[in-house]
């Protein structure tokens, strides 16, 4: 092993220990104060006669428990039901009587239903009341995977909470054993928000920041001081290449997972900061319908739909289908975010252990994407005054830059017994360009500092962009000298190539700033000061394998290894170039539970990412990837019956074979490089989820992020602060909804959203955004609707959401690290009414 990994884990274990300690001594403070929750607590059930599966939707629901069972075992069963105020095992016991069916109870708001042994059916002791022995003298039950899916869709919905993510490991590992931070945005918090794009959801997640506009076509997001491009995007575990600048809508999402740090040991070529994995809504076995309708400022009318439930009476066929459709203006004008989109997908049981799903979506994005305004006015003085929030940079209506996006592909998963099982997953995607998109871009302020000079560009034909996603990955659990394995082998094969994409641009009209003018009319697209065409293929060919290894009850090792082979290949209107590249990228880590709610981890992780073949080496051999390295300590809470999870980590990150322009004068003024550039990011990371109590919700976040310019031939670059990073970010935010009384049904929300001070760009003098703190709230009514109701609904929800409800001048990002800004979105409300069938 490497001196330098022999210190960093040496580093890790110390630095492991003190936050163990801290995070202890912190959580048990908070503990103290917060009631026991157990599976004796008493509930208020209204379940009527009925057959059992919906029964026991129904008391899921009302006793906030999840029940884990097959589908056949509730077959044809009936119920007797159940009314009352009692505990949600009393409840349990009630309705399954003459079912011929047990229980287990596997945690404090876990269960499982097993057919109950015949001799014992009618012949159980008095006490014991049909129930199975405890759980430790119970062997562990295998549950389809299908059924706990469902299960845990549904929990999405109904909680901040998440216990398990996929994305770490490839594998369903809980949080608690992954030796690297990943954090879990569920749906609930998505409509308790009101969120629509991924970086107003992602504010919740310590340690990510948004470099672009909540009204631009793109999500720019940073993760860990780090740029998230195109290649840290994933949707259900696969590359989703073009979901940055087609940035998903929510109306589908069933969560997201952010994996923090290198991810090249099951992802390949990446960003360092992490990847960002989008889950979808998947199809359910049990009939459910929702509509709503939100209603907001800058003209914001936005519906959707959601149906779901099986398509033949075995329920071996089950469908979903979400839609949604928005028209809306922004606060900047000539902003538009109208949008249409919709997502079906069937899943289909081939058998007990065979599941295939196939799904779809397709979005249509219109915009005028607006562009970033002048440091003065916005956070430096201008003589004129300061420049209005409202201002648009755009050619007014003659602007548009309009995209629509297509996908299609399948997820099959079998299970050869109980130990082995294997997924095979596809995907093609394709991103359209409308023909004669035409934008503008901001150049410069002239000496008056109220006429700004734009650039114009016009894409004249239409842009494609494809892509192709496979992957293949065999699970097995063996036991080798008496340690238990979790092994993972994989094959990875995907495709992006983008087909022509011809540009020109030209000087536009400029504009006054203070007095704008949105009627003059374009010039010619002559190219006067660019044209060009692009075409660009990316192929790769990767192998990773893994295994997670319990040494001993409370302490877990995982090691993982990806081989990667890369082709690239780029042709413009004047060069052609090509690069092959391999890379191999390692992970190993260490999880300790001293405590079985506690976790204290460390981890090693590389990354990589290709050098673009177009780039000029004055060597003329072809550039290295940039490689990446993570150190990570950290410990993980789950506390009061995981009513409180926790994570704190300790993170160092570096970037290196930056390029960087040739110390040469003459070579750098013809576009040659050098690669020596290096960055540095460290920090430390702390989210918090929890439900305080049934109804009371709480979802925060902090970071410390120091991230720097550390390697560098530009000397005045070295140690400047990357752009966009705030050296302290912090957010809450908490729901409550009262469960019982007069008040039932009613709830209110809110938070605090807080970014210190940003640099933003190392490039030219510097200029700092100030701090700034925003607050949120929210007001919500649930209220179930009583049976043979004139709408046939069974529920009606209404929430009264408000953004920045101090309605707080600030400047939210400078445009991807450039010297031009976004204002953040004033006072903003929406209003929604929805309903469930």
């Amino acid at each position: 092993m490497m001196r330098g990994q022999v210190i960093g884990i040496w580093i890790g274990v110390r630095i492991g220990t003190w936050l163990g300690r801290c995070m202890v001594v912190a959580l048990l403070a908070i503990g103290l104060a917060l009631p026991s929750f157990a599976q004796n607590n008493e509930v208020s059930l209204n379940i009527p006669p009925q057959d059992l599966s919906t029964a026991l939707a129904a008391l899921a629901e009302q006793a906030n428990v999840q029940v884990l069972y097959a589908a056949e075992l509730a077959g044809n069963r009936l119920t007797k039901g159940v009314a009352g105020t009692m505990s949600p095992e009393e409840g349990l016991r009630q309705m399954l009587e003459g079912t011929g069916l047990q229980y287990t109870f596997t945690g404090g708001r876990t269960v499982t239903l097993q057919t109950a042994p015949a001799p014992a059916v009618h012949a159980a002791p008095a006490e014991s009341n049909g129930v199975s022995d405890s759980p430790a003298k119970q062997k562990p039950i295998k549950v389809p995977e299908i059924v706990v899916k469902e299960v845990r869709e549904r929990d999405d919905a109904k909680t901040y909470m998440a216990d398990e993510a996929s994305t770490a490991t490839r594998t369903d590992t809980p949080v608690k054993d992954v030796p690297q931070s990943i954090q879990v945005i569920t749906r609930k918090v998505i409509e308790e928000q009101r969120t629509f794009r991924l970086q107003h959801t992602l504010e919740n997640v310590s340690g990510i920041n948004a470099t672009d506009s909540g009204s631009s076509l793109y999500d720019n997001l940073i993760i860990r001081g780090f740029s998230a491009t195109s290649r840290s995007y994933y949707r259900n575990g696969l590359l989703d290449p073009f979901a940055q600048f087609m940035p998903a809508d929510t109306y589908n999402v069933r969560r997201l997972e952010v994996l923090k740090g290198p991810a090249a040991v099951l992802y390949g070529q990446g960003d360092p900061g992490g990847i960002i994995n989008v889950v979808t809504n998947k199809p359910l076995a049990d009939a459910a319908y929702s509509a709503s309708t939100t209603i907001g400022n800058f003209n914001f009318y936005r519906s959707e739909l959601d149906a779901t439930g099986p398509l033949n009476p075995s329920k071996t066929v089950l469908y979903r289908l979400n839609v949604a459709g928005q028209r809306a203006n922004s606060f900047i004008d000539f902003a538009n975010r109208d949008l249409a989109a919709i997502a079906p997908s069937v899943t289909w049981l081939l058998g007990s252990r065979t599941t295939l799903t196939v799904d779809a979506d397709y979005m249509r994005r219109w915009s005028n994407d607006p562009y970033g305004l002048p440091a003065q006015g916005t956070v430096l003085g201008n003589s004129n005054g300061n420049i209005p929030r409202n201002r648009s940079v755009t050619l007014g209506e003659f602007g548009s830059f309009n995209r629509t996006s297509y996908r299609i592909g399948y997820d099959l998963t079998h299970q050869f017994n109980d130990k082995w099982s294997i997924r095979n997953a596809y995907r093609h995607s394709l991103v359209e360009d409308d023909r004669n998109n035409l934008y503008t871009a901001p150049d410069s302020l002239d000496l008056d500092q109220r006429t700004l000079n734009r650039t114009q560009v016009l894409q004249p034909g239409v842009a494609r962009y494809h892509a192709h996603s496979r992957v293949t990955n065999v699970v097995g659990h063996v036991r080798v000298l008496d340690m238990d394995h979790t092994l993972l082998a994989g094959i990875e094969l995907r495709q992006e190539k983008t087909d022509q994409f011809v540009f020109s641009g030209d000087s536009a009209p400029t504009l006054d700033l203070f007095a704008p003018n949105y009627s003059l009319v374009p010039v010619p697209a002559l190219g006067t000061i660019f044209q060009g065409s692009f075409q660009g293929d990316n192929k790769t060919a990767a192998a990773y394998v893994q295994d997670q290894i319990a040494l001993l009850p409370n302490l877990k090792f995982m090691g993982g290894v990806r081989f990667d082979y890369v082709h690239q290949s780029t042709q413009s209107a004047t060069a052609s170039d090509a690069s092959d590249n391999h890379a191999v990228s390692p992970r190993l880590g260490l999880v300790y539970q001293p405590v079985e709610p506690l976790s204290l981890y460390t981890s090693w992780t590389k990354g990589f990412q290709p050098n673009s073949p177009s780039s000029f080496n004055p060597n003329g051999s072809l550039f290295k990837p940039e490689r990446s390295t993570q150190y990570e300590v950290g410990a993980k809470a789950f506390m009061l019956d995981r009513r409180i999870s926790a994570t704190l980590a300790w993170f160092h990150l570096t970037r290196e074979n930056l390029l960087t322009p040739s110390a040469d004068p003459a070579l750098s003024a013809i576009g040659y490089s050098v690669q020596t550039g290096e960055q540095r990011s460290q920090g430390i990371e702390l989210d918090v989820t929890a439900q305080v109590t049934p109804g009371w919700n709480v979802i925060a976040g902090y970071a410390y992020t120091d991230a720097e310019v550390t390697k560098d031939n530009d000397a005045t670059l070295l140690h400047k602060r990357l752009a966009n990073v705030p050296y302290n970010k912090f957010t809450l935010w908490s729901t409550y909804h009262v469960q019982e009384g007069m008040l039932k049904g009613f709830g209110l929300g809110g938070g605090l959203f807080a970014y210190g001070s940003r640099n933003a760009s190392i490039f030219g003098d510097p200029i700092e955004m100030p701090s700034y703190i925003r607050a949120d709230a929210a007001l919500y009514y649930n209220h179930e609707l009583q049976t043979g109701n004139w709408l046939g609904a069974k529920a009606v929800s209404v929430a009264f959401n408000v953004r920045n409800l101090l309605d707080q001048r600030y400047v939210a990002t400078s445009y991807n690290g450039s010297s031009f800004f976004f204002y953040g979105e004033p006072l903003t409300v929406l209003g929604t009414v929805g309903l469930k069938f």
